[in-house]
C-alpha cells in the first residue's frame, strides 16, 4: 500500500500471517507435526512505469514482473514448530532505458525458514525470518521478494503489548537471492551511498517494546527501542500517541523522538542525529486524515548533514517517520523540515483510496541548498470476495519535483496479488 506505513498496515499481515499463526491443532508426534501443518502462498504481478527516474531526465522504464511465495508451517509439537518457504521472481517485460532495480531481475531465494518454540505469550525463534515490529528495520516495502533477516529473536507478549529482543547476523534485501553480511548501504542497492556499505558488517541487535493502555476516554499507545547497527550507529527511538476512543470523529495526536550517534568502526563517519515528529489527525468511520511534520536539526560535518542513518531502510520508501514521501525516503534526503498531509478512505470493506502531499525542505549537506521537494501521490486498491477471495488489485501514482531540476520524477505502480 502507499509506502511503508500502508505496506505495514495492509500487506505485511499477509506476508507474516503464516509465520505467526498459532491456531494449528497441536501434534502428538512427529508424524502429526507435519500432517497437521498447513501450506500457504501468494502469486503477484507488478507493472511499474517510471519517467525521469530519480530526476535523471530521459530515464524512462517500463517493467512487468511476476512471482510469489510458497511455504509450509508445521503444527506445534511440545511448543516447537518449524517453517520453510521460498520466493520466485521473473521479469517478463522491461522496456525503455534500463531495468527497474527491484523488478528487472530474476530471483529464486529461500524465504522464512526457522525453528521456534512458543509457550503462552513467550516466543523464541531462530533462522531466516521477517521482522514486524522494529522501526527502520521491519520487513515492509517489499515488491515480490521481501527483505529478511537471519538470526535469533525473543518476544514476550502480543499485539500492542510486547517486549522484544533480537540479534540478527545476516540480511537479504529484496534484490538479493541469498543472505550476506551486508546492508542497503552498498553500490548495488543504493546510488545515494555508493560503496559506503561494501565493508561486511555483523548485523544488528535490538531491544524494545510497545504498550497500550486506556486513560479515561482516551487510548494511549507507545513504543521505545534501542537499535545498534554494528559499525554504523546506535539509534534510540520513542513514539507515543493519544487518541479519542469514541465519537463519529476521533481526534488523535502523536509524537516521535530519535537520537543517533556513530558506533564501532563508524563506516558512515560521524553520525549526529536528532529527529522530532508531530502528527495531528482525525479518524472517522471510514476515513483518516493527518497532518505530519518532522524536524531534523542540521549537523554540519556529519552523515548527510545530520540525517538518520538507516542501513536496512535506506532507499526504499520506508520508515516510521511521520512525514514521508512515497517515491523516496525522508531519512535519505538530508536534514531540515519535512511536511505531509494525507487522506485515507475505506469506502467499504473492499475498496480503499487516498492521496498524500509532501514537502521536503531538506539539505543533504551544509554547503548545499534545500532540495525543496514536492510530491503528489494518489492510490486506490480493491480486495475481491466470494469465489475470488484472496485476489486484490492496487494502483499508485506519484510525481515529484525538486528545486533546480527541470525534469519531474514520476512513477505508476500497478499490482495484482492472490494470497492463499
Amino acid at each position: 500500500m502507499p509506502r511503508c506505513r500502508r505496506c505495514r498496515r495492509c500487506l505485511l499481515p499477509l506476508l507474516l500471517l503464516p509465520a505467526i499463526a498459532t491456531g494449528a491443532e497441536p501434534a502428538q508426534d512427529l508424524r502429526q507435526m507435519f500432517a497437521f501443518g498447513h501450506a500457504d502462498g501468494s502469486l503477484r504481478g507488478k507493472y511499474y512505469a517510471t519517467g525521469n527516474a530519480f530526476f535523471a531526465e530521459g530515464v524512462d522504464r517500463d517493467t512487468f514482473a511476476t512471482g510469489g511465495r510458497l511455504g509450509f508451517t508445521s503444527a506445534p509439537l511440545h511448543g516447537f514448530s518449524l517453517r520453510a518457504s521460498a520466493y520466485l521472481q521473473r521479469s517478463l517485460i522491461h522496456a525503455g532505458t534500463g531495468r527497474d532495480r527491484d523488478l528487472g531481475h530474476d530471483l529464486a531465494s529461500l524465504g522464512e525458514s526457522w525453528l521456534q518454540w512458543q509457550g503462552g505469550k513467550l516466543l523464541l525463534r531462530a533462522g531466516n525470518q521477517a521482522i514486524d515490529e522494529v522501526p527502520f528495520t521491519s520487513s515492509y516495502d517489499f515488491r515480490i521478494v521481501p527483505q529478511l533477516y537471519q538470526g535469533v529473536r525473543l518476544r514476550v507478549g502480543e499485539g500492542g503489548n510486547h517486549f522484544s529482543a533480537m540479534r540478527m547476523f545476516r540480511y537479504k534485501s529484496r534484490i538479493d537471492g541469498s543472505f550476506a553480511r551486508t546492508t542497503n548501504y552498498n553500490r548495488r542497492f543504493s546510488p545515494l551511498h555508493p560503496g559506503v556499505g561494501d565493508t561486511p558488517t555483523d548485523g544488528f541487535w535490538a531491544v524494545g517494546g510497545a504498550r497500550r493502555a486506556a486513560l479515561g476516554p482516551l487510548d494511549a499507545s507507545g513504543q521505545v527501542w534501542l537499535i545498534r547497527y554494528l559499525d554504523y550507529a546506535d539509534l534510540y527511538y520513542g513514539q507515543a500517541e493519544l487518541a479519542a476512543r469514541d465519537g463519529a470523529l476521533r481526534p488523535f495526536a502523536a509524537v516521535q523522538v530519535a537520537r543517533q550517534h556513530e558506533q564501532g568502526a563508524a563506516l558512515l563517519g560521524p553520525v549526529d542525529n536528532r529527529t522530532y515528529g508531530l502528527r495531528l489527525g482525525v479518524r472517522g468511520r471510514r476515513a483518516t486524515a493527518t497532518l505530519n511534520h518532522n524536524h531534523v536539526p542540521h549537523r554540519a560535518g556529519t552523515f548527510r548533514n545530520g540525517a538518520l542513518a538507516t542501513p536496512y531502510a535506506s532507499y526504499q520508501t520506508s520508515g516510521p517517520l511521520f512525514a514521508q514521501p512515497y517515491l523516496t525516503s525522508t531519512q535519505d534526503l538530508g536534514s531540515g523540515d519535512a511536511w505531509s498531509a494525507e487522506l485515507d478512505v475505506a469506502a467499504n470493506e473492499r475498496l480503499r483510496w487516498g492521496a498524500r502531499w509532501s514537502y521536503m525542505d531538506l539539505r543533504p549537506a551544509a554547503d548545499r541548498p534545500s532540495i525543496g521537494q514536492r510530491e503528489y501521490m494518489a492510490f486506490a486498491s480493491y480486495r475481491f470476495g466470494g469465489a475470488l477471495k484472496g485476489l486484490s488489485v492496487s494502483n499508485y501514482f506519484a510525481v515529484q519535483h525538486q528545486r533546480g531540476r527541470s525534469a519531474g520524477y514520476r512513477e505508476n505502480r500497478l499490482s495484482v496479488a492472490y494470497d492463499f
